[in-house]
């Protein structure tokens, strides 16, 4: 318990840098930009879900840290598993449906935008790539 103990500190101190980094972009984005483009709004935007994230796990590691049932609760919960084999499955099934959504989109797209539908097909060959170095590393792994 001691070793998962570490674990929480060690991600609270990260989470708590996360959040003074994603900060400083959000005001370096409201600061220095005086015409307030579009993608300025849906930076902040990003920053702001960023920081929403942070706080509810914050709200997690922090009451964990400090009571030793909570703790138990939060190491039960993150090492069960039932809950890492659903994890697994939600990420794989997630992952195929927005594969297929995007490639959709390209299809739609080449009707509309040549360019959206290059830049799409780029998103759709990213995520293949690294899903396909993931899988390359978990069968060496295991």
């Amino acid at each position: 318990m001691e070793k998962f103990k570490k674990q929480l500190i060690f991600r609270t101190v990260f989470l708590f840098i996360f959040v003074v980094l994603i900060a400083a972009a959000y005001i370096v984005i409201y600061v220095n930009i005086e015409e307030k483009p579009v993608s300025a709004a849906y930076s902040s935007g990003f920053c702001t879900g960023l920081l929403a994230g942070a706080a509810v796990y914050a709200a997690r590691y922090i009451p964990a840290l400090k009571d030793e049932e909570k703790l138990k609760k939060l190491y039960v919960a993150e090492n069960d598993e039932r809950e890492r084999f659903i994890r697994e499955k939600t990420a794989s099934g997630s992952f195929s449906l927005f594969a297929f959504i995007l490639g959709a989109g390209i299809i739609i797209s080449t009707l509309v935008s040549p360019e959206t539908a290059r830049v799409l097909g780029i998103v759709l060959g990213g995520m293949v790539l690294v899903k396909m170095i993931f899988n390359f590393y978990y069968r060496r792994k295991y």
